[in-house]
């Protein structure tokens, strides 16, 4: 771990409000992704208001931090910061047969299956995307294949999965980054995806709501950004890709799958010509396109580099 320093009176704050049964499980709990209130209270089995206070409490202490995706409220561990650091120490320590830690990670896999039924029910035209494209575990080989080659060791360092959906993208791509953000538009599909991505145990990616026109995110913040299945049907494609090279650090890479198909009814009979012209636009160096069968259709996956 490493070596932090605390101010006296904020370690003692720290200390304390790591010092409850409920704060540790619930801590515990928050290790294994970002949650609403409700769905911890349903898990841990008490009520909203007193988890509200457990939330506060650990927040207080910059133990926890909170976002807001439209009406919903979701909490995550800190990290980066002191606090941080000592918290996951004292997760290390925990026992992983904990009786009581068991019996919340079982809750946990109830109430992520519940919500992932429930987005799903609504927004079944991204679970027909995701199953179409990634239910298939050879294709899923083909695609890393065209990725990464047989360097099985390349790493994405900071990921951005831009129009993330469902989270099938990041579900793939996530198990090669050191950390990953999950970004759509659609509060939804991020809740899909959260569900998703978290139930894989990718506990590294993160999810954000934002606009792939306006990231919310400084320069050369990312080593890697991909979009899947979505520059064929954004209005403005070149300026997603300007958007991508803005946030992306030096050498840092663009991957795009894509549906051959839609990338023709956009009147093109020469989709690898397409996606090269939108890489050279945004000042992208184009690196690979590959051409993959897939059943009725054909994907393209192609990587550029920003210089």
């Amino acid at each position: 771990m490493t070596e932090c320093s605390f101010i006296f009176t904020a370690l003692i704050d720290l200390l304390r409000a790591l010092a409850e049964p409920t704060r540790c499980r619930l801590l515990a709990l928050l290790s294994h992704g970002e949650l609403t209130v409700g769905e911890i209270a349903e898990v841990l089995g008490q009520s909203q208001p007193r988890i509200s206070r457990h939330l506060k409490l650990l927040s207080d202490v910059a133990a926890l931090e909170r976002f807001r995706e439209e009406q919903r409220i979701y909490y995550r561990l800190t990290t980066g910061t002191e606090a941080a650091a000592l918290v996951l120490q004292m997760l290390s320590r925990l026992d992983a047969a904990d009786p009581v830690l068991i019996a919340d990670l079982k809750q946990l896999a109830i109430v992520r299956d519940q919500r992932v039924r429930s987005v799903s029910a609504q927004w079944a035209d991204i679970r027909r995307c995701a199953e179409y494209t990634y239910s298939d575990d050879q294709l899923i080989k083909e695609i890393l294949s065209a990725l990464f080659g047989k360097n099985d060791a390349d790493s994405l360092g900071e990921l951005l999965d831009i129009g993330t959906g469902s989270g099938s993208m990041l579900s793939v791509l996530g198990k090669r980054a050191k950390h990953a953000v999950g970004l759509d538009v659609s509060t939804h599909a991020l809740r899909l995806a959260r569900a998703r991505v978290h139930g894989a145990g990718l506990n590294h990616c993160v999810f954000k709501r934002g606009d792939m026109y306006d990231l919310p995110f400084d320069v050369a913040s990312f080593d890697s950004v991909s979009f899947d299945h979505v520059l064929s049907i954004a209005d403005k494609p070149g300026q997603a890709l300007v958007e991508a090279e803005r946030i992306l650090r030096k050498n840092g890479r663009v991957i795009v799958v894509e549906d051959t198909n839609r990338l023709t009814e956009l009147g093109t009979e020469k989709p690898q010509a397409l996606i090269r012209y939108w890489f050279e636009r945004a000042g992208l160096r184009c690196d690979k396109m590959k051409s993959i069968p897939a059943g009725n259709k054909t994907l393209l996956v192609g990587v550029a580099t920003r210089q």
